[in-house]
């Protein structure tokens, strides 16, 4: 969940004047960037070479 502090934060850094759009856009980037980091510290990601490894395997199965 953001906290109000990392959401002034992060709009301390854009322009002046921004769209409905944008700010939207932004808030849900950094919601998605927050779930992420909580997932990493909490070893529930996937490492890279895993990905990779998946990733190539599958490429191999449909050629």
């Amino acid at each position: 969940m953001l906290t109000t502090a990392t959401i002034i934060e992060a709009f301390q850094n854009l322009p002046p004047k921004i769209s409905l759009d944008e700010a939207v856009e932004k808030l849900i980037i950094l919601e998605r960037y927050e779930k992420a980091m909580e997932e990493i510290e909490e070893n529930k990601g996937h490492k890279h070479e895993v990905v990779m490894q998946e990733a190539r395997q599958w490429i191999q199965e449909r050629k």
